[in-house]
This record gives structure tokens, C-alpha cells and sequence, in this order.
């Protein structure tokens, strides 16, 4: 194995700040594995970092990447529920306060002292990259990278919509924001037996509206850039302001037979 290898690096704040570097192999603790990596999904967070500011907490120089996949290489000598040669995809909290009351809760990604993969330690935009045991899960042989490389993603909407939201069968959804997080919300709602699913968004964002009926929207919504939306589900009426449409964030409400749509700013 080479000493070093090339890794996308992001190195300062300013926009513009990544290029291609060539940097050390790293060294696992006793906790750990080396992951040679095989797919890396690109987040829209991955975007902001590369071409705008971010007020976020960065260990510059880092590399990018934290939805990935890979192959082990290698293990420490604590680790037992992993050898040589499995397939596994991680999560993003590579570094966690094990003594955080958020921990003890399984609310790890709301502990303060939580370093994430891309952010706070180097991520997986290279050959190889140490990951904690903690962090790690088995996929199948079948599952391509490519695909296992959207679990983090995923998890993101089931955790939305099926552990936040708890959408039950029957249940009226509305999602403001049909990027990749807003999509994936789609499919885990439709999963979930949502009645009525509505996707809602603006002009730029006409390919991804299509996507979302292809996943099983009721209705895909197009505000045509203008500020308010009235839209009827299940005979209530749903009012929201929205001022712009974002490509990476969604916003899933469960609509409750009942209960009136909340006033807006002002009223």
C-alpha cells in the first residue's frame, strides 16, 4: 500500500477553496478500520463547501465526503464485529461525546462535541479513510457502492418522516422543498401508506417535481416563484409562505384531519 494518495481537500472558507491534494495514508487506532473506499455520494453540503462561505465548525484543511461506502482494509485489534474484506457503508458521527446525555439518548446527532465526516475529521473523497467500528454496518454482496452509497441520505429521510413526522397509514403529507432529502421523503412517505401526498416547489424546480409523481406524489406543486400557496388536502385548507425554494432542505408536515392551517406572519 502507497503512503500517500490523492483526496479532494477543503482548505479554507472562502469560496473556491478545494482542489486535489496529495496526502498521508492514515493510521488506525485499535477502535478502528482503514475503509478503502469504493463510492462517495456528493451532498448539497459538499456543494456549499466548495463554492460558497460556510459559518459552519470546519477542521480546515479536511477532506470532503461523508456518504460512502467501501471495502475493509484493515482493522484494529479491539474491533470484533468486522474483519478484512466486508462491505459496509458508516455513518457521519465520526467523532461523538460518549458521556453526552444526547449520546445515552441515541440523540448522537444533536451532541455539541459531534465531529462529522467531511467537517470536524477527514472525510471519504479518496482512496482510503479510518472509520470508528461504532459507525459501521454490513450491506449485502448484491447492493452495488453506488446504491449502498445513499443509505446516509436515506436515513436522513426515514428519520424525517418515519421517526420525527411518524407518519401513520391515511395520513395527508405535504413536502416543502423537492430536492434530494425532499425526494427521498416522497418515497419513505409513500412507503409508510400516506394518504394524500403533496410536493411543493417552485419553477427551477420542474425536473424534480416530475421525479417526485414518478415516486408517488398525489400532486407536485409549482409555485411559479410566487410567495403563497393555498392548497386543499382531505377538504382543509393548507396555507404556507415560502419565500424561496431550497435544493438541499425539506420541510415535511403531517396534516391532521381537524385541525385548521396555522395563521399566517401577522394575523
Amino acid at each position: 500500500m502507497n503512503r500517500t494518495m490523492p483526496a479532494v481537500v477543503n482548505y479554507a472558507p472562502e469560496p473556491n477553496s478545494v482542489e486535489i491534494r496529495e496526502v498521508a495514508v492514515p493510521e488506525i487506532g485499535d477502535n478502528d478500520v482503514l475503509l478503502a473506499v469504493q463510492a462517495v455520494g456528493v451532498c448539497g453540503t459538499d456543494i456549499h463547501l466548495a463554492y460558497e462561505r460556510h459559518s459552519g465548525k470546519i477542521n480546515y484543511p479536511v477532506i470532503l465526503g461523508h456518504e460512502f461506502g467501501g471495502v475493509i482494509a484493515q482493522v484494529g485489534k479491539n474491533v470484533r464485529g468486522f474483519k478484512e474484506g466486508d462491505r459496509v457503508v458508516s455513518e457521519t458521527a465520526a467523532v461523538i461525546d460518549e458521556n453526552s446525555p444526547f449520546v445515552h439518548r441515541g440523540l448522537y446527532n444533536l451532541d455539541p462535541g459531534r465531529r462529522g465526516f467531511g467537517f470536524g475529521v477527514d472525510g471519504a473523497m479518496t482512496q482510503f479513510t479510518k472509520v470508528p467500528e461504532r459507525v459501521l454496518h454490513h450491506i449485502p454482496a448484491t447492493l452495488p457502492f453506488e446504491v449502498a452509497a445513499l443509505t446516509e441520505p436515506c436515513c436522513v429521510a426515514y428519520n424525517a418522516t418515519c421517526g420525527n413526522a411518524r407518519i401513520l397509514p391515511g395520513d395527508a403529507v405535504a413536502i416543502i422543498g423537492p430536492g434530494p432529502i425532499g425526494l427521498l421523503c416522497t418515497a419513505m412517505a409513500k412507503l409508510s401508506g400516506a394518504g394524500e401526498i403533496v410536493v411543493i416547489g417552485t419553477a427551477a424546480d420542474k425536473r424534480r417535481l416530475q421525479v417526485a409523481e414518478k415516486l408517488g406524489a398525489s400532486e407536485a406543486v409549482n409555485l411559479d416563484g410566487g410567495p403563497e400557496a393555498t392548497l386543499a388536502l382531505r377538504g382543509e385548507a393548507l396555507e404556507d409562505t415560502v419565500g424561496s425554494a431550497g435544493t438541499g432542505l425539506a420541510l415535511v408536515l403531517v396534516l391532521l384531519p381537524g385541525v385548521p392551517a396555522a395563521p399566517k406572519a401577522g394575523q
